[in-house]
């Protein structure tokens, strides 16, 4: 195993980590806090200078990983990212506590949105930018940004990529050479991000709320700066455009490459963006329909009705996890549905997490086939995606991938309810963290947050939130190389 060039990329990770710690040390110079700025004044000087010297001291003799030494690299960059995350919240004493300062430093970087903070309009301005800034760090990926400014791991980047990327099943790339794809992904990115936050201004959100926001909306993570989160401004046009780029996070970023290059059909008839689309619309309808004729929902007239399910609806199935209302209280039947929303995610090739639709996609058409199977048994019948078979060994993968969730998932579930968690508050924190939503039900309600949670509890979700970001496989057989 090249360890050399292992701790070489995650050193470059670091260098990178604390140049975008600049940026809120400059957000303190500006407020004028003299704490936080010696915070992040030494946080930036830990990091790099941990991040020189591991360049320095292990200079590979070979750049080229292969796939275990990517795995290994991934998991790792990102454990040691994450610890680093911390050192504003530790050294400026806005989070007391190891535990909590990683739980959520690795909310914030996975982009789930969990917070263990109370009152979040307490904490330092420069604190919670940080916070807000890991997560658009976190979703498009830290180790993308490091193929993309400091492509040097030669013929073993693609392995770090594919396995950053949360993607799916029958995944394109959008160029043949992986640095380049990482570029032409930041460029989106960074597009879509610069767009969101000019809306956002234009809508009358102060200049620092909309930065933060976008931060967090772009990502799909869910950091807000308010407690109440997006409810707080109650305005249909800023949760309109909130809605808009919720979506657009958890959409495959190659339709925008295919949208700039005039592609218009090839984006209409994206299978997988229309059973997205078609779920969405199907949540809201019956969502609205519910609390309409519900006597216990607070208002009951028809378009309050329909924002409040709209936005919840996008929020809870994108993973972003960000409320205009506190749906914990609502009836059991529209908590249960927005648990269900929790599994599917967004598309492959996003900034989301959980499942993917494209997954659940091809479980529902390898299902529809058995059951011809069964039927006529003569009949030969193949799976198929985008007009071409599917492979069997992607189908077989997919049940893999379905299975191993489900059981993480419960396993997950049996373990914080036998910590002493109620099963709704136990149950929907493991959804909410695997699948990278943030706010669950119960003890974890949209209006609750994580730090009520004795230690034990909050390491298995953030065992739970590495999970879901790097989409299970990537962490466990990180596990199985390191040990063989």
């Amino acid at each position: 195993m090249n360890k050399r060039l292992i701790i070489s990329t995650i050193g470059g990770m670091l260098i990178l980590l604390a140049a975008a710690m600049l940026l809120p040390l400059a957000v303190a110079v500006y407020f004028g806090d003299s704490n936080d700025i010696h915070a992040f004044l030494y946080s930036v000087l830990i990091t790099a200078s941990v991040g020189a010297t591991m360049k320095l001291l292990f200079r590979p003799e070979s750049f080229e990983l292969v796939i275990r030494e990517g795995f290994v690299t991934v998991v790792f960059g990102w454990l040691i990212c994450v610890s680093f995350i911390t050192l504003p919240y530790l050294i400026s004493g806005s989070i007391e506590g190891i535990s909590d300062a990683y739980f959520e430093a690795m909310s914030g970087l996975t982009t789930t949105g969990a917070t263990v903070i109370a009152d979040i309009e307490s904490f330092p301005r420069s604190i919670i930018f940080w916070r807000s800034m890991t997560q658009w760090l976190g979703g498009l990926g830290i180790v993308v940004f490091f193929i993309a400014f400091l492509p040097t791991t030669g013929l073993g980047a693609h392995h770090l990529f594919k396995m950053e990327i949360p993607g799916g099943p029958l995944a394109d790339k959008l160029h043949p050479r992986v640095a380049d794809t990482a570029k032409l992904l930041f460029i989106i990115y960074m597009s879509l991000s610069l767009l969101e936050f000019i809306l956002l201004y234009l809508g009358s959100m102060p200049l620092y709320d909309a930065a933060c926001h976008t931060f967090s909306c772009i990502s799909t993570g869910g950091f807000s700066p308010k407690n109440t989160s997006i409810g707080a401004y109650n305005s249909p046009y800023i949760e309109s455009v909130i809605i808009a780029f919720m979506f657009f996070g958890a959409c495959n970023f190659i339709i925008y490459y295919q949208l700039a290059r005039g592609r218009f059909r090839r984006v209409f008839k994206n299978v997988e963006l229309r059973f997205f689309v078609l779920v969405l619309l199907i949540a809201t309808s019956l969502l609205t329909a519910y609390l309409y004729m519900s006597t216990t929902y607070q208002d009951n007239s028809l378009s309050a009705t329909l924002r409040a399910s709209v936005f919840q609806v996008v929020s809870i199935t994108t993973g972003t996890g960000f409320t205009t209302e506190d749906f914990n209280a609502w009836p059991n039947f529209c908590r249960f549905l927005l648990l269900m929303l929790m599994f599917f995610g967004g598309c492959a090739g996003s900034t989301t997490g959980s499942m993917k639709h494209i997954r659940i996609l091809l479980l529902l058409k390898s299902t529809k086939r058995e059951f011809i199977r069964l039927s006529t048994p003569r009949v030969i019948k193949h799976v198929k995606m985008y007009g071409t078979s599917v492979d069997e060994e992607i189908i077989t993968n997919t049940y893999g991938f379905f299975v191993l969730y489900m059981g993480l998932f419960g396993a997950f579930s049996l373990i914080l309810i036998g910590l002493g968690m109620d099963v709704t508050s136990g149950i929907s924190a493991v959804a909410a963290s695997l699948g990278n939503v943030g706010p669950g039900l119960g003890q974890v309600g949209a209006s609750m947050n994580y730090g009520g949670l004795d230690v034990m509890e909050k390491w298995a979700l953030i065992f739970c939130m590495l999970l879901g970001r790097l989409e299970i496989y990537s962490v466990i057989l990180m596990f199985m190389l390191w040990k063989r």
